[in-house]
């Protein structure tokens, strides 16, 4: 069993979730067992599987090995299900209610929005009006979660339970000598006819994950939020084979990869390398720097997050005519390092010289970032022709529609946009950083990478292929051809001396490799 471990699957993914997504389809598609694991407590988390085609079988979190809901089938809960006492009296507040005994305020009942009023939780209150306790429902239809509060509004402790209303888990939470809240306690409540205790949520996952492994003799364990799980993965009590995903660049100055300071991220990983089986980097450049600097134990692997499925390859390709013309697309999180602003301030430039040309964001916002770029396009006068588009799953028309698309990142790991905009047959201008626009842009011939930094060189880069037509094409009729090179075959091949390790690794008396 591969488990591809992880903190959580949002409904909104970063590009680790993304990558993790297209790894399970190749897993599947090869029909070697594999699972993406995550630790967050999410009472949506089966919807938010759905939404992005992960089937339950496939995944398994923390909270939902406890509980053992993974395969609940849904049932629709409403208030009729709470067996109210007659004597209440009960008002509408919407698609919500209000609940009073009398004239007092016992509780108030929340739905889901977009459902024919389906339980989302429930709120109680003492005879002063204070909330005291809510009760959180599933997406599923059971009662989850269950939270008591402080005289100050303060959660004190938090309760799961099972579909069948038993509670499998606890935290409490108890003030430090700052009066700042801390979770003190964690709990497993009857795991095994056992309660176990645990002083922290990595110790907790480290629990966890060895459990895991108990079931599953000679698991693969690939870590894939290092920052995050490292410690509880490097941690585990059984024989388990561990390897370190590096998903982004792991020194904080790119050009100087033997002596830089470590990428906080990775800090604490690379501090404990020689607990690892393996190391996997997404590109052949930031293989060899880190080979450089630490050698070749353990084993590097260059493995592609990127993969291009077989219907996209196999797809029929959209006539150029059919793009829009002028349209160019950044496909990404608008966050501070990937640079928005400087693709904003060279877009002015492009406009004073191709007057049809349009640009387009496509992600969520990190903080505050959204917000200030969005200012800097009504500072520069753009708001007629720069569009903020949500995070969305489906990306095949923003692609199919654009002549050109950008990234502009003062580092990556990858660069997962960049590869799903070549397989659209796009065009695209980068940033010639580490890691991964130079492995997947073939400078010249399907794209053009441009100095870090350089804003003359981005906005000369967009003028010169918006403005030359024959050119745009030629490089989208190559770019189709460049990404056969991320097949599912030509990425599984690099997953096999890995796996092979793995395999070696179990078979070795005493567990080395």
């Amino acid at each position: 069993m591969y488990y591809f471990v992880n903190t959580s699957i949002n409904p909104k993914k970063s590009g680790i979730e993304h990558a993790e997504m297209k790894r399970l389809a190749l897993f599947n598609q090869h029909q070697v067992p594999a699972k993406m694991v995550t630790r967050f407590f999410s009472l949506s988390l089966h919807k938010t599987l759905k939404d992005a085609g992960i089937a339950e079988a496939n995944q398994i979190n923390l909270f939902d090995y406890l509980q053992q809901s993974s395969d609940f089938k849904p049932v629709k809960l409403t208030i009729e299900d709470l067996h109210l006492a007659d004597d209440l009296r009960i008002e509408a507040d919407g698609r919500n209610y209000i609940v009073y005994q009398r004239d007092q305020l016992l509780m108030r009942v929340n739905t889901f929005a977009n459902t024919q009023k389906q339980l989302n939780n429930v709120q109680y209150y003492d005879q002063k009006g204070k909330l005291v306790k809510t009760d959180w429902y599933d997406t599923r239809g059971f009662k989850g979660l269950e939270q008591f509060y402080t005289f100050d509004g303060q959660v004190a402790s938090e309760q799961v339970f099972d579909p069948d209303g038993n509670v499998v888990y606890q935290t409490f939470h108890m003030p430090d000598r700052q009066s700042q809240v801390q979770n003190s306690l964690y709990r497993f409540v009857n795991y095994h006819g056992q309660d176990w205790s645990f002083t922290g949520e990595t110790a907790m996952t480290t629990f966890f994950l060895d459990e895991l492994n108990r079931k599953t003799p000679g698991a693969v364990f690939v870590i894939d939020r290092t920052y995050e799980l490292a410690y509880a993965a490097l941690n585990m009590q059984t024989k388990a084979f561990k390897v370190m995903h590096l998903h982004s660049n792991h020194v904080n100055d790119p050009a100087h990869p033997q002596t830089a300071t470590l990428n906080f991220n990775y800090a604490y990983a690379l501090h404990n390398l020689s607990q690892w089986n393996g190391v996997i980097a997404s590109t052949e450049q930031q293989t060899q720097d880190f080979v450089a600097r630490y050698g070749s134990k353990p084993a590097t692997y260059t493995i592609p997050v990127g993969i291009v499925p077989d219907a996209t390859l196999k797809a029929r390709h959209p006539a150029w005519k059919t793009r829009t013309p002028g349209k160019i697309i950044f496909v990404a999180r608008l966050a501070e390092e990937k640079q928005q602003d400087q693709v904003i301030r060279a877009f002015k430039q492009v406009r004073q010289t191709v007057k049809n040309a349009t640009l387009d964001f496509w992600g969520y916002a990190n903080g505050d970032t959204g917000k200030k770029l969005k200012q800097l396009v009504t500072d520069l006068n753009l708001t007629d022709s720069v569009t903020f588009n949500d995070y969305t799953t489906d990306l095949t028309s923003v692609y199919n529609h654009a002549q050109l698309a950008m990234l502009t990142s003062r580092a990556e790991g990858f660069a997962l946009a960049l590869l799903e905009g070549q397989a659209h047959g796009v065009p695209q201008v980068a940033y010639d950083v580490k890691y991964g626009p130079r492995d997947i842009i073939r400078d010249g011939q399907d794209g053009i990478l441009v100095p870090v930094n350089n804003e003359a060189a981005l906005a000369t880069a967009m003028i010169d292929l918006l403005s030359d037509s024959d050119k745009s094409q030629a490089f989208s009729k190559q770019a189709y051809e460049d990404a056969k090179r991320y097949g599912t075959d030509a990425v599984w091949q690099r997953w096999e001396p890995l796996m092979a390790a793995a395999k070696a690794f179990y078979q070795t008396e005493g567990g080395e490799a």
